[in-house]
Formats: structure tokens, sequence, C-alpha cells
């Protein structure tokens, strides 16, 4: 049983999302592009899932009994597929079966077309604190050029020895040296406050690199390196979603790709220091280190956020707060998203969840109670600022008009991104309201539908499912430069 079909118009589709042709396919066929991965490795839910990658790039977890039906559909006729989930899983499915899964689950997930031929609608997931506005600057050829020369780097004997160099560094630095030459000098020439903002631009270039090329030495392509906006600043980003597919080794090694190559900037910046004896190169040794400090803040989705979600095997721990506080609360039983997860899982991720709440409250607290103070330092500063502008072009100075503008610009960006988090938020809470009015006359209406429909209109197959095989979109993977590290690099 097949059925001929058109490929639909690339309209419908999203700027980066699949290619479109002319040439008929036959339905149920996943859409060109569309990868099974494979079970996820080293998972903290009982029934590891199943992930395959949409032709946009985002991965998809599936149950068991939805990966395979989806990997058999090859060009088959519909009868030939379920022959073969059959076999494979040793339970009995009919075509009509897979004709439900193919329109009901899998077409709304974007992996296969609709069986009137018409393209699914692939839509993003939002996630919770996620980079927003993004922007590629580098594509992911350049990308994977680039990841292929500087893989290398990530040899063990090479990465020893780094970590050796930088450790004995650290020693030097503080047993004998110091960095108080080299703020001297800075004091002394406020020109080099602007060649440190350059420098720390290069470093998050570099920060980037090091996700890249980390990805491509565990096997996996990592996507294009851009621009976004994380909470309220700017930072850069690089698209590592293949990297699902890697061991748990290979994605914690991704994980912290960035903060390695952090690490060897800081290294250049020392050996530059021993062969020029400029003292200022030695603050750049110490920045780097702030940065990696930074960037191991894991209530944000920075590379400490990510390496421990690959520790523990769960791959959005924000979208757990709910379920997790729910289950807390006297009276409650644990939803699935909570049940799923293998004990000490379930132990590690309630840790999370309680010591990010209270770290983002907090956090909130603070914005509240001192926002007045800090609105009125803010535009007490804007106004020196732009008076350091005034001065440069009265004086023809082109440092300090730089300095002002570069000033004015760190201090508009946290106030342009407050106001935008907040229509965001009020856009947000407007579209919740409108969905709750409709929620329980769309439940009933679907409750009575559902009662209804024959055992093969259900999508039914026995076995039946256990209650985890949830479908859901896992997202993207991006690893963020840090926006707070921006802010500290630049304060100082």
């Amino acid at each position: 049983m097949s059925v001929a079909i058109e490929r639909a118009s690339g309209d419908a589709l999203p700027r980066d999302g699949c290619p479109a042709g002319d040439e008929p396919v036959t339905w149920p066929r996943l859409l060109e592009g569309t990868e099974p991965i494979g079970q996820a490795a080293g998972s903290g839910l009982r029934e590891p899932p199943y992930l395959v990658r949409r032709c946009d790039g985002q991965v998809v977890q599936l149950s068991r009994l939805l990966y395979v039906i989806a990997s058999q559909m090859d060009g088959r006729e519909l009868a030939a597929i379920a022959d073969a989930v059959g076999d494979r899983l040793d339970v009995r499915i009919t075509p009509e079966q897979v004709a439900y899964v193919a329109e009901q689950k899998l077409a709304p997930l974007g992996l296969v077309a609709h069986r009137d031929g018409s393209a699914p609608t692939l839509e993003r997931r939002t996630a919770l604190l996620g980079l927003m506005f993004r922007v590629g600057i580098v594509s992911d050829r350049a990308v994977n050029m680039l990841a292929g020369l500087l893989r290398a780097l990530f040899v063990p004997p090479v990465v020893i020895a780094a970590l050796g160099a930088l450790l004995a560094c650290d020693v030097w630095l503080g047993t004998s040296h110091g960095i108080g030459a080299g703020l001297r000098t800075l004091l002394y020439h406020p020109a080099l406050g602007l060649a440190l903002f350059a420098v720390l631009i290069v470093s998050m270039v570099v920060h980037e690199c090091g996700h890249a090329a980390a990805c491509r030495y565990g096997g996996a392509r990592p996507g294009r390196i851009g621009v976004g906006i994380y909470l309220v600043v700017p930072c850069m980003y690089t698209d590592v979603t293949d990297s699902y597919r890697l061991s748990k080794a290979g994605r914690l090694r991704t994980d912290l790709g960035g903060v390695y190559f952090n690490a060897l900037f800081a290294l250049t910046a020392a050996a530059a220091y021993f062969a020029t004896g400029y003292e200022p190169l030695l603050i750049l040794v110490v920045m780097q280190q702030v940065v990696i400090l930074d960037q191991f803040i894991p209530w944000l989705r920075l590379d400490g956020y990510h390496v421990v979600s690959d520790l523990i095997g769960v791959s959005d721990l924000f979208a757990r707060i709910k379920p997790v506080i729910a289950s807390l609360l006297p009276g409650r039983q644990p939803g699935p998203r909570v049940t799923e997860l293998k004990p000490w899982a379930r132990a590690a991720v309630t840790t999370w969840v309680l010591t990010a709440v209270a770290v983002l409250a907090a956090m909130a607290v603070a914005m509240v109670v001192y926002a007045p103070g800090y609105v009125t330092r803010a535009w007490q500063s804007l106004i020196v600022q732009l008076h350091l502008v005034g001065l440069g072009v009265r004086t023809a100075s082109v440092v300090d008009v730089l300095l002002g503008a570069t000033g004015t610009v760190i201090l508009l960006f946290p106030a342009a991104g407050t106001t935008l988090m907040y229509l965001l938020l009020c856009k947000r809470a407007g579209a919740l309201l409108a969905v709750r009015h409709s929620r329980v006359d769309l439940t009933l209406a679907s409750a009575h539908r559902e009662e209804l429909a024959p055992p093969a209109q259900r999508g039914e197959v026995h076995p039946a499912p256990a209650p985890n095989d949830a479908v859901r979109a896992d997202g993207e993977r991006y690893h963020d430069a840090s926006a707070s590290r921006s802010h500290t690099v630049l304060a100082s």
C-alpha cells in the first residue's frame, strides 16, 4: 500500500528548512535530509530516548516504537513497513496503524509530509532563558573547515601539556610576579582599554571555535557560528546540535572545548609576555581565566549548564523545573517528566532545580531592589560618556571618542535588553491567557473524539507503548559565549 505525492513547496518551510524538489515521493517517507541518529548515549532516563535529526537541524526525541517505525519509512509501501516493524519489535502492527503514526505523530514533528502532500510546519522550539534573535556570521562549511584544522589540539598529550603549562603560569603569577605593573600601565594609557576590548571580542570567537573543534574531534559536524541576544546583552554562539550523536564523553568534550580554547588563548598571551616583557599581556592571562570561571555558572545556559546537563543525561533541565516543583508539593503525584528519570538522575535534577530557583529568584529580587540605584548611576555614567565623546570631537581625539562611544553602548545595551524582555514577557503572558480560555473546551472535544474513535484510528499498537513513550522536540543545542562574562570583562 503506497501513495504517490508531489513534494510540497519550500515556501512553507523556514529559510534554513528542508530542501524541496519536484520529484514525486512515496508516502510515508522521511523528508529529505532527515536522519535517524539512534538511542541517546548516557541518558538519565529509565528508558533512553531515540533521536532523529530533522532536515532543519533540530533534534527530536522519540520512543523506541516510533523511532523504529520512522526508521523504516524509506519509500516502501505501508504493508512492507508494518511487516518490517513487526519483525523487529515482535509486535502486531497494521498498515493503518503505520499510516496513523505517520500522519498524527511524525508529520506534526516535521519528519514526514502529510498524506495530502502538504509540507509540515517546522516550528522552532523556544527554550526558557534561551538565545534569541540568532544571526549566523560564519557558515557551517567554513566552521567545519576551521574545526578540522584545530581538532588536533584535542589530542590528549596536547591537552595535558597545555593545562600543565597554564597551572605553572598561575603559580608563577600568584607567588612571585603578579599583574600590578600591567594595571599601572593600563591606568596611565587609557587607549589600552580599547585594545583589551578588541582582544575580548577575539577571545569570544576563539571560544566558539573551541566548541566547534571539539565537536568535530568527536566525530560530529558543527554548524554555524553567529551572534544573538542572551538575557539582555549580545553574545556569540556555536550550533553543535549534531553533538547529540556523540557519547557522553564526546558531548562533555564539546561542552568544555570553549573554555579549553580560552586556556590556550591565555597561554598565548603568557608566551607573548615572556617574548616581549610587555606587562599588560599578563592582564589577559588573568582575564581569560575569569572568563573560564564565569562560564561554569550552571543556572544559565552557559557552558556549565551544558556540562551539568550532559553529566546527568537530561537534555533540557529548565523544562523540568515546573514538574519537579509540583512533585515536591504535599499530596501531588509526580508527573511523567519526573518518574521517567532514573533515581540518581531524579535526585540530581531535583538538586539543580531547587538551587536554580533559589539563585534565579535571588537575582530577580536583587534586580528589583537595586534597579533604582542602578538607573541613577547608569544615567550619570551615560552623561559622563557622552561628555567624553564631545570632548574627543572638540579635541580631535579618536581615542576619547571611541572610549566614550564604547561606554555608551555598554550602558545602553542592558536598558534596551530589559525593555525587550519585558515586551516579550507581556506577549507571552497574553498568549497564555488566550490559550487558557480555550483549553478546557479543546480538551473535552478531544476526549470525546478519542472515545468514539476505533482502536485502529487511535493508533493503538499491541503491546501498547509504555507511559513514558512521549514524543517531544528537543530543539537545538547551542553553546553561547557568556553574556555576563562580557559584562565582567568590559567593567574591568
